[in-house]
C-alpha cells in the first residue's frame, strides 16, 4: 500500500512539475494584455452556442460507453451513463491526481453484479476507439491538405509520430493475441491485470462494435472538439481556413491527451500556441480561446458535483479498487 501510495505521489509531482514547465513558457511567450483584450469581445450567445456544443459531445460520449458495456452484458439506463461521464469529468477537473475518473465510472457501472473487469475494459475501449477516430481523422485531413502539411516540418512531425503510434498500437495488439505471449502475461501479471486485459481483448471479437465505436469516437472528436472550438475562435475573431483548422485541431486533441501533466494544463494551451501559430494564428487570441473553453468545460462538469458528493461512503471503496485492480491500468 506504501508503495502504491509514494509511486502515485512521485507520478503526480512529475506531472505537476510538467505543468508548471508550460505555464511558465505560456507566462513569458504571451502577452497577456492582448489576452485580456479578445476575452472582453466575447458575446453571451456564443458562449451558450459553445456550451450546448459541448453538451452534445458528453451525450455522444455516453452513449458510446452505454453501447461499449451493453457488449459486456453492463444494462444501464442512458442517464446513469451520461451522469456518470460527466462526475468522473468532474473528478478529473477538480480532483485530478487523487481519484481518477475512469476509476469512478467503472466502478458506478460495475459494482452491480461485481463486474469491474468488465466496466473497466469498456471505460478503456471508450478512450482508445476515441483516440483511433481522432487519428484517422488527422490522417484524413493531413491528405487533403497534404502540400500544407508537406511543407511543415512541425505539421510532418507530428502527422509522422500519430502515424507510427497507431501501427504500434495495432502491433501491440497482435500481439498480444498470441498464445505464448498470453500464457507468459498470466504467470507474470496479477490475475486482475489479466483478466482486465482479457476482457479488453474480448471485443476484437466482434468488428461490427470497434467499427461502430471509432466512427462515433470520430463524431465526438468533430463535434465536441473541431465545432466547439471553432466556434470560440470565432467569437475571439479569429479567422483560419477551414480545412487549415481541421488539419490540426484534432493534433491538438491528441497531443492534449498525453497523461504527462496535470489534467493537461499548460499543455493543451501550448498546443494551442504552437500549431495555430503555424498559421499565423494570434498566440494570445487562442490562448484565450483554451482558458475560456477549459473553464466551461469546468464549468459545465461542475454540475455533477451532487452526484460526486453522494459518493462519500463509497470513495474509500474506489481508491482501494483503483490501487489494487482498476486504477493502475486505466
Amino acid at each position: 500500500m506504501k508503495k502504491i501510495f509514494k509511486g502515485k505521489i512521485f507520478k503526480n509531482a512529475v506531472k505537476i512539475l510538467v505543468s508548471l514547465g508550460f505555464i511558465a513558457w505560456l507566462v513569458f511567450k504571451i502577452k497577456w494584455n492582448e489576452v485580456l483584450f479578445y476575452l472582453g469581445q466575447v458575446n453571451y450567445w456564443q458562449i451558450a452556442l459553445y456550451l450546448a456544443i459541448v453538451v452534445s459531445g458528453i451525450f455522444i460520449s455516453a452513449f458510446k460507453w452505454r453501447m461499449l458495456a451493453g457488449f459486456k452484458g453492463i444494462h444501464r439506463p442512458f442517464g446513469d451513463f451520461f451522469k456518470y461521464y460527466l462526475t468522473g469529468t468532474f473528478i478529473n477537473n477538480f480532483m485530478p491526481g487523487f481519484l481518477g475518473g475512469d476509476t469512478y465510472k467503472s466502478y458506478e457501472i460495475g459494482k452491480k453484479g461485481n463486474k469491474f473487469a468488465q466496466a473497466a475494459s469498456s471505460v478503456m475501449m471508450d478512450r482508445i476507439t476515441g483516440l483511433v477516430g481522432a487519428t484517422v481523422l488527422v490522417l484524413v485531413f493531413s491528405l487533403i491538405n497534404f502540400r500544407t502539411v508537406m511543407g511543415n516540418k512541425a505539421l510532418l512531425v507530428a502527422n509522422a509520430l500519430i502515424f507510427l503510434s497507431f501501427l504500434f498500437d495495432l502491433f501491440l495488439a497482435k500481439v498480444k493475441s498470441i498464445p505464448l505471449i498470453k500464457n507468459q502475461a498470466k504467470k507474470i501479471l496479477p490475475e486482475k491485470i489479466t483478466e482486465f486485459f482479457h476482457e479488453l481483448g474480448l471485443y476484437s471479437s466482434d468488428h461490427g462494435i470497434l467499427v461502430k465505436s471509432v466512427m462515433m469516437g470520430g463524431v465526438f472528436s468533430i463535434v465536441g472538439m473541431a465545432l466547439a472550438n471553432y466556434v470560440l475562435l470565432l467569437a475571439f475573431g479569429v479567422h483560419i481556413g477551414i480545412i487549415n483548422y481541421l488539419s490540426v485541431i484534432f493534433i491538438i486533441t491528441i497531443v492534449s491527451s498525453i497523461p504527462i501533466s496535470i489534467n493537461n494544463i499548460g499543455l493543451k494551451e501550448w498546443a494551442f500556441v504552437t500549431f495555430f501559430g503555424i498559421f499565423g494564428v494570434n498566440s494570445a487570441a487562442v490562448t484565450a480561446v483554451s482558458i475560456v473553453s477549459r473553464f466551461l468545460q469546468m464549468l459545465i462538469s461542475f454540475a455533477a458535483l451532487p452526484m460526486y458528493l453522494k459518493t462519500k461512503k463509497d470513495r474509500g471503496i474506489i481508491e482501494e479498487i483503483e490501487e489494487k485492480e482498476i486504477g493502475e491500468t486505466l
